[in-house]
C-alpha cells in the first residue's frame, strides 16, 4: 500500500489544470469532509473521470496546443475522438508528463 502524503496530494493538485483544480476545490466546498478519513480515489476518482480537452491537455503539459496536436499525430499521446472532439484520460496525461519531464 503506498501511502498518501500532504505533499504528496499538494503536488498532484498542482499539476492538475486549473480548471480540474476549480472542480476539486467546488466538490470540497459542497461536500466538505463529511467524514474524518477519505482514501485518496475517494477525492480524485471524480476528476480522474472526466476526459481533457486539447486545450486542457496542453495546460496540464505546459505545451502549446500545437504539441499536443503532433504528439497525438506522432502517437507519442493516446486521444480518443468524442464527436468532433478529441480528449484525453487524465492518467495517460500523467504518464506523458512524467515521460517529458525525464
Amino acid at each position: 500500500m503506498h501511502t498518501v502524503t500532504a505533499e504528496k496530494v499538494y503536488k498532484e493538485i498542482l499539476e492538475m489544470p486549473v480548471r480540474e483544480r476549480e472542480k476539486l476545490f467546488t466538490v470540497i466546498a459542497r461536500q466538505g469532509f463529511e467524514k474524518e478519513l477519505y482514501i485518496h480515489d475517494e477525492i480524485f476518482d471524480d476528476i480522474r473521470r472526466e476526459p481533457f480537452t486539447i486545450k486542457e491537455a496542453a495546460e496540464y503539459l505546459e505545451v502549446a496546443e500545437i504539441t499536443v496536436r503532433r504528439w497525438v499525430k506522432a502517437e507519442i499521446l493516446k486521444s480518443k475522438k468524442i464527436g468532433k472532439n478529441i480528449v484525453f484520460d487524465a492518467d495517460e496525461l500523467k504518464v506523458v508528463k512524467r515521460q517529458v519531464k525525464n
